[in-house]
């Protein structure tokens, strides 16, 4: 059974683990979706400063979407990542929840981390955890 999607939260924090949830999102899922770009600032901090500092990664983000027709809304929001997920989610009525996952928290959250494990134990919906490979050994082009 396919349960249509029609909005989709992809939660970004502009990490490598977030450059992948944007490919994920724009390669696999149909351009009739409303996509969701959220990125969830800390509450301290100027405003302004924060989304003129992502404002390329969000730009980026846009190119990336675009080139395979993802109609997509981009916000910030402030406060804890886990709770402003669900909130947005259930307020905006969802179909879908896609994140990355660093691993690298506690030993309990070591598969998904303390955001994703949240969001994903309290979601109104499904969610999709993308766990980005670790490329610590990995050679990239330097001797």
């Amino acid at each position: 059974m396919t349960i249509p999607l029609h909005k989709i939260i992809c939660a970004v924090d502009f990490s490598i683990t977030s450059d992948s949830v944007i490919r994920y999102v724009a390669t696999m899922h149909p351009e009739h979706v409303e996509l969701i770009v959220l990125y969830v600032a800390p509450e301290e901090g100027n405003k302004q400063e924060i989304i003129e500092k992502h404002l390329h990664d969000f730009s980026r983000y846009s190119d990336m979407l675009s080139e395979n027709k993802v109609h997509a809304f981009f916000t910030v929001q402030y406060g804890d990542p886990a709770e402003v997920i669900l909130f947005y989610a259930k307020t905006q009525k969802v179909d879908l929840i896609v994140l990355g996952s660093h691993g690298t928290t506690a030993i309990t959250r070591l598969l998904v981390g303390s955001t994703a494990e949240t969001v994903m134990r309290h979601a109104p919906c499904p969610v999709v955890i993308l766990k980005t490979p670790d490329n610590k050994n990995k050679n990239h082009g330097t001797t």
